[in-house]
């Protein structure tokens, strides 16, 4: 299997958009200097690989690859996709297995055709087949792979392409041509074919494990969720409860204070007037809409918003009932407010605010939260990653409410303004009962 089949400057060409491609590198994402530099130094390698196999011959040339192409691109990956080198060396000895279908139909090919046309040839049209493989059956998989996978995970499974890479490297100068076919085809292919079984294998059951295990996070977080916002209910119940309770001794009060009065105690009669009036405004929730759940949701952030010294502004224009669980529209705004007011609380005094809006349009349920931020907002797959440990579940849990009422939720953050948009189908209220 001899390393001179293939033109090195083609195989390094080949092998740089083959890592674009199963790297999720975006060229968009790079600095004008890494894309010239990176450009530079690819090209740069082609041809001194290409020297160095005319004037060593393939033989003393294929004991220099690692330190002539592997380890240069290692490099380059690793600046360019920033994902750490273990996954890089992963990424790199995986490339070696990519281009093994070359180098086993160049070897056919040399030895059924002389020409180095044919050559030519074979090698243009097995890297444009595997580089559409990779595109279309592996580019989400490693993709993925390389952004959710942690490092040792990466560790264990280098070991099937590590030994690929050393027999590889051993079998690169050894000679076949003893070996009668099919038997000696059999004894070249099988190793290249048991890896990408194994790639293929590895790749897909990984996904679908990590799929399960976060379906399976986000469903006890929603659970708890859930769980938090029907306690929030019943003591935002009691506290409508406790409203009633001062009504109906608003008669006691009034009596109290006619005694006060008759005995021309006028200054008590006011201190009892303004201590009721302090309990009850301390206990009664703002109306913002006919809806008593919004209301005493909104009444209870507006009361910690005045507390953290931040301005609340409330547009509800709701109906007294909805098709949305209780529990579920609680922990929409719930988790929406308390993450709102939270990013807003970390700016000076003057800067803190927090609008909410929520209506119904076209027999849905629109939501919109705004809140000003400070730093930078990374969004992953559409959701605001939480640098706090133990947090993050807010958002994930909102989307999670969304997608089981088949409605639409975006979370977006520009200009130092973080937006929180929900739209929820509603059902009739015969319908949905």
């Amino acid at each position: 299997m001899n390393v001179g089949t293939f033109s090195p400057a083609l195989t390094m060409l080949f092998v740089y958009a083959l890592l674009w491609i199963l790297m999720g590198i975006r060229f968009s994402e790079l600095s004008r200097l890494q894309k010239w530099l990176s450009c530079a130094l690819v090209l740069l390698l082609c041809a001194m690989n290409q020297f160095l196999l005319r004037m060593l011959g393939s033989a003393s040339y294929t004991k220099l690859i690692f330190f002539t192409m592997h380890l240069p691109y290692f490099l380059i990956f690793l600046r360019l996709a920033k994902c750490g080198p273990i996954k890089a060396a992963f990424m790199i000895l995986s490339a070696v297995v990519f281009t093994a279908p070359s180098v086993h139909i160049s070897n056919f090919v040399k030895s059924v055709f002389a020409s180095s046309w044919a050559l030519l040839v074979s090698n243009l049209l097995t890297y444009a087949a595997v580089l559409l493989l990779a595109h279309f059956v592996f580019r989400k998989s490693f993709n993925y792979l390389i952004k959710y996978g942690d490092d040792a995970f990466f560790v264990r499974f280098s070991v099937v392409p590590l030994l690929y890479y050393v027999y590889f490297l051993a079998a690169m100068n050894l000679n076949f041509s003893a070996l009668n076919p099919p038997g000696g085809y059999v004894v070249r292919l099988m190793p290249t074919f048991y890896v990408f079984i194994f790639y293929f294998l590895l790749l897909r059951n990984y996904k679908e494990l990590d799929e399960r295990r976060e379906l399976e996070t986000a469903r006890a977080t929603l659970h708890q969720q859930l769980a938090a916002a029907g306690e929030q209910i019943e003591l935002l119940n009691k506290a409508q409860s406790e409203v009633a309770v001062h009504q109906h001794n608003m008669r006691h009060h009034l009596a109290a204070i006619d005694a006060f009065l008759s005995a021309e105690n006028t200054r008590q009669a006011r201190e009892y007037i303004k201590a009721v009036q302090n309990d009850v405004d301390a206990i009664t929730p703002k109306r913002f809409c006919e809806n008593e759940l919004v209301n005493l949701l909104c009444s209870s952030f507006a009361q910690k918003a005045e507390r953290q010294c931040l301005r609340l502004t409330v547009e509800a224009k709701l109906p007294r009932r909805l098709s949305v669980s209780d529990t579920e529209l609680c922990s929409v705004l719930s988790n929406g407010l308390e993450n709102a007011l939270r990013a807003a609380f970390a700016l000076e005094p003057s800067g803190r605010w927090t609008e909410l809006y929520c209506g119904v349009r076209a027999n849905k349920l629109l939501i919109e939260i705004k809140n000003p931020y400070r730093g930078k907002v990374v969004m992953q797959n559409g959701l605001p990653l939480s640098g706090r440990e133990g947090h993050g579940y807010g958002c994930r849990s909102i989307q999670t409410i969304v997608e089981h009422n088949k409605g639409l939720c975006t979370f977006e953050a520009e200009d130092g303004i973080f937006t929180l948009r929900v739209v929820l189908p509603l059902k009739e209220i015969g319908e949905s009962e």
